[in-house]
């Protein structure tokens, strides 16, 4: 990972993950999957997160620069690699990472609620964290655009294929939710 400004948030990729058999080695950081959703294309590979949690850094910065990047083209299907490639924050329907939880000194007691809600051909849901007794809606507007969800899944198509997907925590972009709803709980798609 390399920050290269307050606008721009350079991630390096790697295409697969690592399997390294030198006794003395030591990673400086965890190798995660990242994936990131925008309206026509799915882009991903493996990354060292070694900083904040992936939240607070996509909300820092309006552009997020991916170097190694697969692409994943969800008109057709098809899989291309890119060297370089930059997408606004504006254009990200929703991230996946794990990583940090951030500092635990830091964390306010929260509540869970169950929310679903569709950006253009995405369907997302999970459980957002809100402060005690505060309208989860409410909260989510007041926050800044990217909310992480937790017991989180998602759903789009590729190509003809209709893809579902639980993936534990996902940040979605609430500025291009065209709906956000209060549901029953959190329905995993199997």
């Amino acid at each position: 990972m390399v920050l290269t400004g307050p606008e721009r948030l350079c991630l390096v990729l790697e295409r697969v993950p690592e399997t390294v058999f030198e006794p003395d080695f030591v990673a400086d950081a965890p190798l995660i999957r990242f994936e990131a959703y925008a309206d026509r294309f799915r882009l991903f590979g493996w990354v060292r997160l070694r900083a904040d949690r992936l939240t607070d850094l996509l909300n820092a910065h309006s552009e997020l620069e991916l170097v190694n990047a697969e692409l994943e083209d969800l008109g057709d299907g098809r899989r291309s690699t890119a060297d370089e490639i930059v997408v606004r924050r504006q254009q990200l329907v929703a991230v996946h990472a794990s990583g940090p939880r951030g500092e635990e000194g830091l964390r306010q007691p929260t509540t869970t609620h169950a929310i679903a809600l569709g950006s253009g051909s995405f369907k997302m849901g999970g459980r957002v964290h809100v402060v005690d007794g505060a309208d989860p809606l409410a909260s989510i507007r007041d926050r800044p655009p990217m909310v992480p969800l937790t017991e989180a899944w998602i759903e789009y198509r590729s190509g003809h294929v209709l893809e579902r997907q639980a993936v534990g925590t996902l940040v979605v972009n609430r500025d291009l939710a065209e709906w956000v709803r209060v549901v029953e709980d959190v329905v995993t798609p199997g």
